[in-house]
């Protein structure tokens, strides 16, 4: 009996050796398998990153390809017409017009965004500011404060209507600074003006739909006149038409998309007999002075997509307030691409492009 439980008291640290090596190798096995997997994906996340990066090259490429196609596209139009009115003109489509393919199996897109066709925002004093804001939904009181408080912003030696108007407040804010005194740059600056934030912000400051109305209804450039061709009804309005000078307008032009004939005027004199006016207000014109280009390319899942603003030769039309007097400094955006130098046709004062090929959203570069 002895001898038994001694060779069974033998056995165990025999066992308990086996089972301590065989944990030992499984632990190793595992950790390898768990760096390996670790190395596996960060292998293929970087594989992944450079993948990206060479869809953007090379769809940038295409798509600045197609913006200088498209900008000589309307430098022809413009030789022959001597202006740009209207994609009615036939340079809708322009690379249908100059015959471009993309290569391999992209597929590109181009539309056009006539900036001209807004109320110019830097060009507006406050009763202007006053009606636009109305037209945005703002009741008379609330529009006549909000115009007044962005002029507060914006302009240098404006004196408030309002004394909560007051330049002073912003100095005292729970983060104090001081309005720039200057135009908008960009539309997310509502979110910093007084007596403004509020009617155009949700309650988890994300921009509400009178945010996007004025976005689209309200351009940040520069310009002397409306083109009559393009104007939404809000801008019409702002300009001086009535409701039913907007609406024969609208008939007119709809009337000529519906017989594939495209309708579009030369001055806006020659919209007189269809507003039924003896003359239209001096803010309405009937020519493109700033034009926005998108750009999209389209390569499978990836996407890419680009944006200019630019100005034909010979606008008087720029950045901040502009008249026959003041025009805009002439040449594009940096100094070491100088317009006279290049001689080219536009002058460009905005690119913006979508940094993520896989169309995440649109940021900036210039």
């Amino acid at each position: 009996m002895h001898l038994f439980f001694s060779q069974k008291k033998d056995r165990l640290p025999a066992r308990a050796q086996r089972g301590a090596v065989i944990l030992l190798v499984l632990v190793t096995v595992f950790l390898a398998a768990f760096l390996m997997s670790r190395f596996i994906q960060r292998a293929g996340l970087e594989l992944l990153a450079d993948a990206r990066a060479a869809d953007e090259m090379r769809l940038r490429v295409e798509a600045y390809s197609v913006l200088e196609v498209t900008l000589a596209v309307l430098a022809d139009f413009r030789a022959i017409d001597t202006r740009l009115y209207s994609p009615a003109q036939g340079w809708a489509q322009p690379l249908q017009y100059a015959g471009y393919e993309p290569e391999g199996n992209k597929r590109v897109e181009v539309s056009f965004e006539d900036e001209s066709a807004k109320v110019s925002w830097p060009n507006a004093d406050q009763a202007t500011l006053q009606l636009l804001l109305e037209q945005a939904g703002l009741e008379r009181r609330e529009a006549e404060q909000a115009s007044d408080a962005l002029l507060v912003w914006s302009r240098a030696n404006y004196s408030p209507l309002s004394s909560g108007n007051d330049a002073r407040n912003y100095e005292r804010g729970e983060l104090p600074h001081q309005p720039p005194l200057r135009s908008l740059e960009s539309w997310n600056e509502l979110a910093a003006v007084q007596s403004v934030r509020a009617y155009f912000y949700d309650e988890f400051g994300q921009p509400n739909a009178r945010w996007h109305w004025l976005e689209a209804n309200a351009s940040l450039f520069a310009f002397n006149a409306v083109n009559i061709n393009a104007a939404s009804p809000a801008a019409l309005s702002v300009a001086g038409l009535s409701p039913s000078q907007t609406t024969s307008l609208q008939n007119y032009f709809s009337a000529g998309l519906g017989a594939g004939v495209g309708r579009y005027f030369h001055s806006a004199a020659e919209a007189e007999s269809i507003t039924g006016a003896a003359s239209l207000p001096g803010k309405l014109g009937a020519h493109v002075q700033i034009l926005r280009i998108h750009v999209t390319v389209h390569d499978g899942a990836a996407v890419y997509r680009l944006s200019a603003v630019v100005v034909p030769p010979g606008e008087v039309a720029g950045r901040s307030a502009v008249s026959p007097s003041n025009p805009p400094a002439l040449g594009n955006p940096s100094p070491s691409l100088s317009a006279k130098k290049l001689d080219y046709p536009f002058r460009i004062l905005e690119i913006k492009e979508d940094v993520n090929s896989y169309g995440a959203g649109i940021a900036p570069l210039l």
